[in-house]
């Protein structure tokens, strides 16, 4: 799983939120997601090399690994040379192993092929590297063979979309390339299996290489089709595929519940309450034979002390049906009863403290005994057969597991979207981070509130605070899944049971990522479709991407979430504050301020100068504003905001 990344975004317009009766059709939505920005995908290789050749017969791929050229990953594993598809454990279901190759589409910067709904076209292309088939004949029953899906928990490709393979005959350039097998759009939870020969002279020569392709809508993340353990070699039968593999098939992200991550400090106030009681994870066997003595265990490692804890699963499944799949249980903090007698006492197992009350990580490795001809050893990274995940303690909760299947809406103006989260011990609220979600529209230019409640006995309560600052929706290319920090107009001391959310001015809907392998919005989610109207219950299936970001201790709330600076986000200074004549504004050298604003509480705008071209600060009078609390704003060229609180006195 990629390190969760927060940006700052905060701004404001002059406007005041309007509070509106919510209408007969205003509702909670669940939208299919249209836009995932992508962490890293491979630059061309064009001729990979090695050995002094092309790579040699079997080619294979589960895409456990990083594969993808330009992954951070040994060289020798590297099967894809370009392409914008990419590397995805969470959007398929029923899969073969864990990890598949997902094409949608998005670009390889994850924004859309064309910001246009009626738009299709071919979108998404993972190639091959080139292959030595030199020498090798018709005879040899050369085939591909992959796995592929339709949908899976993402969008499902129509009857009008496709996926295809393509082969280059290597003589012919890029013109050499032809279409050799297809498939038809469709809506799938379980995998089908394809089996294209190799038998062309044209294409058993050194450097011929194959290609997924898919056509259908340009729109974002719609349209997915996955694949799934891909392997090209000789002497197969298309019509007795056999495989010798036991493999994991879904990932995990987290040993402690429920919440993925939590304030370090939190934790240490009650380790053991917050671990999981026990964790099934799932194998498949894909031998038609049986497979013996399944074992597997638990690896946890300190980054901080590089200490390792092992623990190996009591038992092993002594006896796996052939084609067949399978789960193993791990024992945390329960033990396994069967008729009253103890079978299997709990590892007892809980994260160990490092020496820093602030923040911890830790690399949680869950692992089978390798079973399996085509099971390689892979130092360094994972395979098909471990589990490897990031688990990170800092100063937010969250309940996700850090990826957006789909999003989630309210559509109706002055909609409020609540979650709540039970606080182990008290602390200061300072801000959200929110993973927002393009589709179709993008909605960057709608406002909302920020809000926190009180709890009443399980619902929002009273709001906590005051906030008057609007935000938008912020969306990112640099990055999975990345969240937008936004700050409450001031710190709110929190204890116990907490909601926080936001209000939104418009009707449409804001688009909230939508995590759908995790589900707690049916215990912690409520939304309220306007004024007067009631605290619902979602009943949605799946978790809302919202996460409380709390002090926790730390001295630099927003660097202690992981902030990234980048050109975009440049700071600016302010002075003197509180001011009483004026004040000198100073502008980051990475900036290209266009305009200085200052707003007061209500939204309206009190004070707007013109920034002069070229200068690093500027100085603006305040003595004729009445004392109080206001907001500076300075716009650059681009049209982003940057703000800074106030206070004339």
């Amino acid at each position: 799983m990629q390190p969760l990344t927060l940006t700052l975004f905060r701004c404001v317009v002059p406007l005041l939120l309007t509070a509106v009766c919510a209408s007969i059709s205003a509702q909670e939505v669940e939208r299919d997601l249209l836009c995932v920005p992508v962490a890293q995908d491979g630059a061309p290789v064009p001729n990979l090399r090695r050995g002094g050749g092309n790579m040699s017969l079997p080619f294979f791929d589960d895409f456990a690994s990083p594969t993808f050229a330009g992954e951070e990953g040994p060289i020798e594993l590297v099967r894809w040379s370009d392409g914008s598809a990419r590397r995805t454990a969470t959007y398929a279901m029923n899969a073969p192993t864990v990890g598949q190759a997902t094409l949608e589409g998005l670009r390889s910067d994850g924004f859309p092929y064309a910001f246009n709904e009626d738009a299709t076209g071919w979108a998404d292309t993972l190639t091959s590297v080139p292959i030595n088939l030199a020498g090798r004949t018709p005879e040899d029953n050369i085939f591909l063979t992959f796995f592929y899906q339709g949908g899976g928990r993402g969008n499902a490709p129509d009857e009008n979309d496709s996926l295809v393979v393509e082969f280059l005959a290597p003589d012919g350039g890029e013109l050499g390339w032809s279409q050799v097998w297809s498939a038809t759009g469709a809506d799938m939870d379980t995998f089908a299996v394809a089996a294209v020969a190799v038998d062309q002279l044209i294409h058993l020569q050194d450097g011929f290489r194959f290609r997924f392709r898919n056509h259908g809508a340009l729109a974002g993340n719609v349209d997915l089709w996955h694949i799934d353990y891909v392997l090209l070699d000789d002497n197969l039968n298309p019509d007795n595929l056999g495989y010798f593999e036991v493999a994991f098939t879904d990932p995990r992200h987290t040993l402690t519940a429920p919440y993925s991550i939590m304030p370090w400090s939190h934790y240490l106030s009650d380790p053991a309450s917050f671990m999981l009681d026990s964790m099934v994870t799932d194998h498949r066997n894909m031998s038609a034979f049986q497979a013996d003595n399944v074992t597997c265990g638990l690896k946890v490692r300190n980054v901080t002390t590089d200490a390792t804890e092992d623990y190996l699963n009591p038992f092993s499944l002594t006896s796996v049906p052939p084609s067949s799949v399978f789960n193993e249980q791990y024992y945390i903090q329960e033990p396994y009863i069967e008729n009253g007698v103890v079978l299997v006492e709990p590892s007892g197992f809980a994260f160990s403290d490092p020496g820093n009350d602030t923040a911890a990580t830790f690399e949680v490795s869950l692992y089978e005994n390798s079973i399996g001809i085509l099971e390689q050893e892979r130092v360094g990274v994972p395979d098909n057969d471990s589990l490897v995940f990031t688990q990170v303690f800092r100063n937010e909760y969250a309940y996700d597991d850090g990826t957006a299947e789909k999003a989630y809406g309210l559509t109706t103006g002055g909609g409020k979207l609540a979650v709540r989260y039970d606080l182990a011990v008290p602390d200061t609220l300072h801000g959200l981070a929110i993973h927002f979600t393009p589709y179709y529209n993008e909605q960057s230019n709608l406002n909302f509130l920020l809000r926190a409640w009180s709890d009443d006995d399980g619902v929002p309560g009273d709001e906590l605070g005051e906030n008057y600052v609007f935000h938008q929706p912020q969306y990112f290319t640099d990055g999975h899944d990345v969240f937008a920090y936004y700050t409450y107009d001031d710190p709110i001391p929190v204890e116990g049971t907490v909601h926080v959310g936001l209000v939104q001015e418009a009707e449409f809907s804001l688009n909230v990522g939508l995590d759908k392998n995790t589900d707690f919005n049916f215990s912690r989610v409520h939304y309220q479709l306007g004024l007067g109207a009631e605290w619902t219950l979602s009943t949605i299936e799946g978790t809302v991407m919202i996460r409380p970001v709390l002090q926790a201790g730390v001295e630099d709330v927003f660097t202690a979430v992981d902030a990234v600076p980048t050109a975009a986000q440049a700071a600016i200074a302010v002075w003197p504050n509180p001011a009483e004549d004026a004040l000198t504004i100073r502008a980051d050298e990475r900036m290209e301020p266009r305009r200085i604003m200052m707003v007061d509480m209500t939204g309206r705008t009190v004070a707007e100068t013109p920034w002069t071209p070229g200068a690093q600060q500027m100085q603006l009078g305040v003595s004729d504003q009445p004392r109080g609390a206001y907001l500076l704003l300075v716009e650059d060229i681009q049209g982003a905001l940057f703000t800074r609180r106030i206070l004339l006195n």
